[in-house]
Order: C-alpha cells, then sequence, then structure tokens
C-alpha cells in the first residue's frame, strides 16, 4: 500500500499507521484475525477474508514484494505448471544470465529479471524441451530436497542453475537457508528454528514416501485423493508446527512476549484498577482488612491443627475435565504424569535424521553418517 503523492515512506510513521489500519479493518465484519505486526522488518497487518477464504498481507511502500510478484507472474506464463506446483507446495506446508545485466535498483537492490517472455526462446534454447508432467515435477521436488539437497552445505537460490554454498554467502545458520531473490542479504529461513527444521524434514520425507509410492485403490475413509495425498496424521504423524518462535502469551509469530497486544491489555487493566485505588482508598483498605482476616483464620487453623485440638480431613476440589486433587496429601495427579510423559515423547520424536529419516537421533548421531566418515 502507498500513499498518493509520497514516492517513499521517508517522515512516515509506518508503525503508527498500520496500528490505526489494523483497527479500522477490526470493525470489518467480514474480516477476522485482525493481527498487526510491527515488530517485523516490514510492518504489515494480517487478517482472513472471509468471503474470499483468502489470507491477505498488507504493508506501506513494500515495493520489492511488487517484482517479487511480477517474477513469480512470470515463471507462470513461461510454463504454466509453475502455479501448480507453487500451489501445491503452498497447500503441502505454505534465467538466463547476461555478462552485464541491466539495473533496475529497489531499495538499493538490482530487480532485474529477463521479462520479454516472446523473445525468451531466442535466447533460452532449452525452452519448452521439458515435458514432465506436474506430478512427476513434484514427486521430483520432493525427491530433490530428501535426497541430494545438502542443507547444510548450500542454500536454497531460484535465481542460478548452479548450486550456492553457505560458504559462499558466509552464512553460519545449521538449519535449511533460502536466498531472497532480490534483497540477497535476506535468508528467509532465518526465522526458522530446529523443531521447525526438524517438523519440515519430516513433512518432506512422509511426502516422498506417499507421492512415490503408486497406488492402485485409495482407502475408503478418504472421501478424496486429496485428503488422502495431504492426510497430516501421514505426513507429519499427527503433530502441530512447533510453535517455540512463537508469543509465548498469545502463541501467535510476529512480536516478542513484551510486545503482545493481549499483555497490553492486562497492563492497561491494572493500571486501570491503580488508579481506582488511588482515587478511593477506603476500598483499598477494605480489601486489605480482609485479606489480612482470612490469613490470620488460616494461621489459626493451622495452630490447632499442630496440636491435635482440629482434625485435618482431606477435601476433594474438581478441577477441569474430571481431574480430582486432595488437599492434605502430597498426591500428583495421574493427567499431570501423562502430560510430561507425553511432552518427553515429543521431544524424542522430534529429532529426526536427515539421512535415514528415522526418529529418535540427529544426523551426527546417525549410523549411516558414522559409517561413512
Amino acid at each position: 500500500m502507498t500513499i498518493e503523492g509520497l514516492e517513499t515512506a521517508e517522515g512516515l510513521d509506518c508503525i503508527r499507521m498500520i496500528e490505526e489500519l489494523s483497527r479500522v479493518l477490526k470493525k470489518h465484519s467480514g474480516l477476522r484475525n485482525v493481527l498487526p505486526i510491527t515488530t517485523a522488518k516490514v510492518p504489515i497487518v494480517k487478517f482472513f477474508h472471509m468471503r474470499s477464504g483468502l489470507e491477505v498481507d498488507i504493508s506501506l511502500y513494500n515495493t520489492l514484494a511488487l517484482h517479487n510478484t511480477k517474477l513469480l507472474a512470470a515463471y507462470s506464463t513461461i510454463d504454466p505448471r509453475v502455479k501448480y506446483l507453487c500451489y501445491t507446495m503452498k497447500v503441502f506446508t505454505k534465467i538466463y544470465e547476461e555478462e552485464k545485466r541491466p539495473e533496475i535498483i529497489v531499495d538499493g537492490w538490482n530487480t532485474y529479471f529477463f521479462d520479454r517472455i516472446g523473445e525468451l526462446p531466442a535466447f533460452w534454447p532449452e525452452h519448452g524441451k521439458n515435458t514432465e508432467s506436474v506430478g512427476e515435477l513434484w514427486l521430483g521436488l520432493l525427491r530433490f530436497y530428501t535426497e541430494e539437497f545438502d542443507f547444510k552445505e548450500h542454500v536454497i537460490c531460484i535465481r542460478r542453475k548452479s548450486l550456492l554454498t553457505t560458504f559462499k554467502k558466509q552464512w553460519t545458520s545449521k538449519y535449511i537457508v533460502i536466498e531472497d531473490p532480490f534483497d540477497l542479504n535476506h535468508n528467509l529461513g532465518a526465522g526458522l528454528s530446529r523443531k521447525m527444521t526438524n517438523f519440515i524434514m519430516k513433512a518432506f520425507i512422509n511426502g516422498r514416501r506417499v507421492f512415490g509410492i503408486p497406488v492402485k485403490g485409495f482407502p475408503k475413509e478418504y472421501p478424496s485423493k486429496m485428503e488422502y495425498f495431504f492426510d497430516p496424521e501421514v505426513l507429519t504423524e499427527g503433530e502441530l508446527a512447533p510453535n517455540d518462535r512463537c508469543c509465548r502469551i498469545c502463541g501467535k509469530i510476529g512480536h516478542f512476549m513484551k510486545d503482545c497486544p493481549m499483555r497490553r491489555k492486562v497492563r492497561r487493566r491494572h493500571d486501570h484498577e491503580d488508579i481506582k485505588n488511588q482515587r478511593y482508598p477506603e476500598n483499598n483498605e477494605k480489601r486489605n482488612k480482609e485479606d489480612k482476616e482470612i490469613q490470620n483464620k488460616n494461621t489459626e487453623r493451622e495452630m490447632l491443627i499442630k496440636e491435635g485440638k482440629l482434625q485435618c480431613t482431606p477435601q476433594k476440589i474438581k478441577q477441569g475435565k474430571g481431574v480430582v486433587l486432595e488437599v492434605g496429601r502430597d498426591k500428583i495427579s495421574r493427567q499431570s504424569l501423562e502430560k510430561w510423559k507425553r511432552q518427553d515423547d515429543k521431544d524424542l520424536r522430534e529429532k529426526r535424521c536427515f539421512i535415514c529419516g528415522r526418529e529418535g537421533h540427529i544426523k551426527k548421531d546417525c549410523p549411516q553418517y558414522k559409517g561413512a566418515t
């Protein structure tokens, strides 16, 4: 989004404008999950459009993204199969170089790419010679990234045919590294954690197995072929994506805990209560008096129990889904033990080897890796 009459965002308070825009969008009945993300490199507001079912991002003066869109449009015009591959990849989760390229500088980066589609066959002799189907290309993509591509040594890069090494980029990330096609210093995978990397690789490995095995007849429990191939119980083994990079308060990405909108609401409510107590001190004194009386009663009760004048009987208090805690006994609920056991099992499953695809260990502990070295 840009403002008429202004070429750049210089002098604008983009964060304040994004927050104001989000307040306006929240009043719209056809939008859901309106979330301003003001701590990102480019502040945006995200929301879900109910009628179309689309997820929308609005930013200010992010002109580099427009060139990314034009680049993808050019790819789709060259070969319509690109659209299907991009959409398949989205569901599965979400060229020619001259010696001296022309320059189209945007935000300090060269955004030039060959967009004269009609003249492309004269410059690219291999144009149109690939006759593989969409399914063959999709399976080849999964096979390449699960069997051939070395994520530790190479960078995912679409602007060149030969492999690009992490050493040449001087990037030291241990996880998936993706180069922005225009902003060459921007690693699109910088926000990935170890758990998320393992989660993605597990989905790719399982996807390679599902799509690579011929199907004679689809099981009756699947209403459609799409639900068979994109079954989360198979691809991710029923696990949800890790949220270790999300806000610990609201669980959403894009901001830290200190900038969480929910935390701001709680803080404003506490500030309001403090002002109210200052304005009406008698209410505060009354509350303090009641708290002291309750504390004195508890102290007297404990003294009587110690002297044997009062017998303590366990009281059962119901909490949540049938969980029973007994007051007066040192008893740990069965649900808590099962919860920690499930957490330990989950941490063990999240360790997945990139070489053999098995759970419970990582690459350096893999028997195949040790045997090769």
